[in-house]
């Protein structure tokens, strides 16, 4: 203390100092408490009070015109800034946030990462003009001595405190040293002691704690003036030897002087237990805060209550403890804390006497209780009258009519879409997917041919900055939607990925929306050459015609567009097969198996009849990478249009001496692709397939066998054993011994083991 000042220096998140501060103002009864936190936020302390208001809460600043740019203020129950703020409030007595105002923070942020940039810049720069200088030695130039200072150190006081007293874990010794004090002046004047001692050790401190000091000192000076007798001040440990020892007024008006400046705003919204061990804000995160709420509500505890709580979790996994496994692990817990020369067990010991007892040594256990208790889901919750952006309004209201709660714990949500409630759900669902708030995921199916749709919903505090950042698009959902992906659309340059984003607006009922979206892929589909981003897209048109309907919008214009696209694909289709390399070829292909099935299931008989058509032409061109020419044969076999007899005359011109091995080896990859089952009951096929093989020799066949094992690697593990059970058969080895006189058995019988390994079976 000095002057009538009383410095309580304080650790983020802590229930010991929650504990101090509160005992502390208690007695001193102060005229006016300053407190570290956002200025800009001081509005809101009455909100402490509030009946709705309940920790785990924080308080989220951004700038309006770039809420990216923002910064959380978490708050728990044993906060000690919590309980300083609910005292003032209760009391009646001045509280004031302290720190450095977020309008020149965020616009310190705001040009910091500005000179990165610049810096990027330059020497990126300098890096090209490096590149083209001789590097001969007389050609290079002196080293320059940096004009950059040395980096300051950024320390963590508790933990260096800690490891200073033999501690590697700092969270530990906090508990150990301060969770059972009583003596809270001594507490606080020990913290300044060994604070001071190493801001001595850690003199330099960059620019910004500088500034943040000098403006509490600011601060501290226009309470005295103000005539109080009794100020505490309230803030991190590391700031109390920066803020007793004032240096001139002068001295700090001029670091602060010229400070640039942007617009914030603040607004309480929702926090959770696991996110308080997240650097935000204040900086500080802890890796225990069920286990420190515990400690908080039940400060007497001797361990019973809580190992209730271990014993009710393990017996809803289904492990058998019972009262007496408590009763031991309680007592475990006491001993093992006497014999380490503790007052009381911590979490520590605690954690080894329910591996000792109730897990039987394994340590396993331990992971259940860390996420369900030491860290906890609890999730705070906020009052509906605190300032807020109109779009987050609307989200909320939504929310509630649909009776869709927000929970830290994952909730799967099964709708069905017959349901007018489930319905108003998935399409809330999609439109948040739309803007990029991942409050929902979809599982499994897409939900847009089936009445069905599963999701998984959960919240996360950054969903909210989420909705923050949208809310320039719109004041409700459904506007800021249409705004946002109406954008995103006239950025799009391609086909397909506008088509791809066209199917995810279906589900979200937005009639407008798709109308424009359907002008853009109009004027991008008339002014594209690219064949292979035509076919690309033509999927996902099918996709878009055929589901339309379910959602009651008429996609006749997109039908429309359909057709002329795969009438130019007719087109240009047979020119983009030939003349390529393998990986082209095989890219080419999986468009076609894309294609093929899109045009099956829209089952329209003039797109299926042009698609035929280019099929056949793919295949009867001498210039197709065999690769396509060999799946054009497949389909075309496939949709009976292809004989046998020209199946066989394709093969042998594809098998004759003239070609090159590879050439066989690709046609038959394409020819057999995805065919596993079909050459399994196919007996014309499997003929074909079985006497190819069997007429290669030695060399050939080893040639061969890589892409071979690549293709046949694509069935699934049943249909291979299946495929090699049939090639062990003899019907093939019958036919060849017929004809031939020069058949050996013994030979024959060498080939098994090659085929086997050719299909994939050991």
């Amino acid at each position: 203390m000095s002057d009538g000042i009383h410095f309580l220096g304080i650790r983020h998140h802590g229930p010991g100092s929650a504990k101090n501060v509160k005992a502390y103002l208690e007695e001193l009864e102060p005229d006016m408490i300053l407190l570290e936190g956002p200025p800009e936020a001081e509005p809101l302390l009455p909100g402490v009070l509030h009946e709705q208001m309940k920790p785990p809460v924080a308080l989220l600043a951004y700038q309006p015109d770039e809420p990216k740019r923002a910064v959380f203020y978490p708050f728990a129950g044993f906060s000690p800034e919590w309980q300083a703020m609910c005292y003032a409030v209760k009391r009646g007595i001045p509280l004031r946030f302290f720190d450095l105002p977020l309008v020149h923070h965020l616009a310190l942020w705001k040009e910091r990462e500005e000179q990165a940039e610049l810096q990027k810049a330059s020497e990126e720069a300098h890096d090209t003009e490096e590149e083209g200088m001789p590097s001969a030695p007389g050609n290079q130039p002196e080293a320059e001595a940096s004009p950059v200072p040395p980096e300051p150190v950024h320390v963590d006081p508790f933990a260096a405190l800690a490891k200073a007293a033999g501690y590697d874990d700092p969270e530990l010794w906090w508990e150990m040293n301060f969770e059972n004090r009583r003596n809270n002046e001594e507490i606080f004047l020990a913290v300044r002691e060994a604070v001071t001692a190493l801001r001595e050790a850690y003199p330099a401190i960059d620019r910004e704690t500088s500034l943040r000091e000098a403006w509490m000192r600011k601060m501290i000076r226009a309470a005295q003036k103000e005539g109080c007798q009794r100020i505490a001040v309230i803030c991190g440990a590391w700031h109390v030897p920066g803020l007793e020892k004032m240096p001139a007024r002068k001295e700090d008006n001029e670091l602060l002087k010229g400070l640039p400046k942007v617009k914030v705003e603040c607004t309480w919204i929702p926090w959770t237990y696991d996110r308080l061990s997240y650097r935000s804000g204040y900086g500080a995160g802890i890796i225990s805060p069920g286990w420190y709420d515990h400690v908080w509500d039940y400060p007497d505890d001797d361990g019973t209550r809580w190992m209730s709580k271990v014993a009710a979790l393990f017996r809803a996994r289904g492990m058998d403890i019972s009262v007496a496994h408590v009763i031991e692990t309680v007592r475990l817990a006491q001993v093992t804390a006497a014999l380490r020369g503790l007052s009381r067990p911590s979490l520590e010991e605690y954690n080894d006497a329910v591996t000792t007892v109730m897990g039987f040594g394994d340590p396993v256990v331990l992971q259940i209780i860390r996420e369900a208790l030491v860290i906890s889901d609890r999730m705070g919750a906020v009052p509906g009258d605190v300032p807020k952006v109109p779009l987050l309004v609307d989200v909320e209201k939504l929310l509630k009519r649909l009776r869709l709660p927000l929970t830290t714990g994952i909730k799967e949500y099964n709708l069905d879409l017959r349901k007018p409630n489930d319905l108003e759900r998935s399409i809330v669902f999609h439109r948040l997917n739309l803007l990029g708030i991942r409050l929902a995921r979809p599982l499994g199916s897409d939900g847009k041919g089936t009445f069905k749709e599963s999701w998984s919903v959960y919240y996360e505090p950054e969903q909210t900055l989420s909705i923050i950042e949208k809310a320039v698009w719109g004041n409700t959902l459904a506007e800021a939607v249409v705004a946002y992906n109406v954008r995103q659309a006239e950025d799009i340059p391609s086909i397909s990925a506008l088509v791809d984003l066209l199917q995810q607006v279906i589900p979200a009922d937005l009639p407008g929306l798709v109308e424009q979206m359907t002008r853009r892929l109009d004027a991008l589909a008339a002014s594209t050459t690219d064949v292979l981003e035509m076919m690309k897209a033509i999927p996902g048109l099918v996709t878009v015609v055929r589901y339309g309907s379910v959602r009651n919008l008429d996609y006749a214009k997109v039908n429309d567009m359909l057709y002329t696209m795969m009438a130019r694909v007719l087109a240009g289709g047979v020119l983009a097969c030939a003349n390529i390399d393998e990986d082209a070829a095989a890219d080419l292909m999986e468009k076609f198996i894309a294609v093929d099935y899109a045009v099956a299931t829209a089952n329209q008989p003039e797109l299926i009849s042009m698609w035929t058509e280019l099929v056949r032409k793919v295949r009867e061109s001498r210039g197709t990478h065999p690769l396509l020419s060999g799946y054009a044969t497949r389909l075309l076999r496939d949709k009976n249009i292809l004989g046998h007899e020209e199946t066989a005359q394709t093969l042998q011109y594809y098998t004759s001496r003239g070609n090159a091995a590879s050439e066989t080896a690709f046609w038959f990859e394409g020819f057999l692709k995805s065919s596993g089952t079909i050459l399994l009951l196919d007996e014309q096929l499997w003929e074909l397939v079985n006497g190819w093989l069997a007429s290669l020799d030695d060399g050939t066949f080893l040639e061969l066998l890589p892409i071979l094992r690549r293709t046949f690697s694509e069935y699934s593990v049943p249909e291979r054993r299946k495929l090699g059970e049939k090639a062990k058969g003899t019907s093939g080895v019958k036919r060849l011994h017929a004809g031939s006189e020069a058949f050996n058995a013994e030979d024959a019988r060498k080939v098994i083991p090659l085929i086997w390994q050719l299909v994939g079976i050991k």
